[in-house]
């Protein structure tokens, strides 16, 4: 097997992709935020990723177009074949989860060679909060390094990642979050002070924080206000 450059890999490693049924893909690694990181708020929700998946890139540069196309899809067909040994596994491109019926996908032109076709595929397993990710992780890799390829077909593994259908479907918890923090705040500040929260018309937005695991948040802030007539707002007065 020939060798992936450098610079394919990272191009592999450092994306987020957004599928076409709203299923975003997290193969960055994965952050640990601070206190003092800009824009990231107190109040996140953490979440298990719905799929734990490798992306992989075949490629191959038979010179005879139409047999390159032929021996990429039986490439496919092979890995269909043997994901059915897997229970739940799924083969899938950014567009759509492939099948036996369905699985000739549009190939791409690679850029830096001639008459060399390319497809990324995932190789997705759901996930759960229960599940040993470091076995599922291992399983994903030796399925990748067994794959039957034909003729001059290469299979290269980039990283291990998560993904996560629908995020938006967490935005009203999220919001009920700061909502139960800024209720808090209220109690602990009394009936002289009003906090207003901005922000929370924002856009949702996410994480990668563990290997198989999201934060969602919202980028809010508040300001806190002394109650007009308030007593405590008298006595500054004097």
């Amino acid at each position: 097997m020939r060798t992936l450059t450098l610079l394919a890999i990272i191009a592999l490693s450092l994306s987020v992709r957004l599928f076409a049924d709203e299923e975003v893909v997290l193969l960055s690694p994965f952050v640990v935020a601070s206190a003092t990181d800009k824009g990231y708020p107190p109040i996140t929700v953490k979440k298990t990723g719905d799929y734990l998946l490798l992306d992989i890139q075949l490629t191959n540069d038979t010179r005879d177009p139409e047999k390159r196309r032929a021996e990429v899809y039986d490439t496919i067909k092979s890995i269909l074949q043997a994901s059915t040994d897997i229970p739940k596994m799924e083969i899938s491109t950014a567009e759509m989860v492939l099948n036996a019926q369905n699985y000739q996908v549009r190939l791409q032109d690679a850029q830096a060679k001639a008459d060399t076709s390319t497809v990324e595929l995932y190789l997705k397993h759901p996930l759960t909060a229960s599940d040993d990710v470091g076995a599922l992780t291992n399983r994903l890799r030796q399925f990748a390094q067994r794959i039957k390829i034909v003729g001059r077909t290469e299979v290269f593994a980039g990283e291990i990642g998560i993904s996560v259908k629908n995020p938006e479907r967490f935005r009203y918890e999220v919001i009920s979050k700061v909502a139960e923090d800024v209720k808090k705040m209220k109690e602990l500040f009394g009936d002289s002070f009003e906090i207003v929260v901005k922000g929370l018309d924002q856009r949702l937005k996410w994480q990668r924080s563990s290997i198989s695991e999201l934060e969602f948040y919202i980028p809010y802030s508040y300001e806190v206000f002394p109650v007009k007539g308030s007593k405590m707002l008298m006595n500054d007065k004097g």
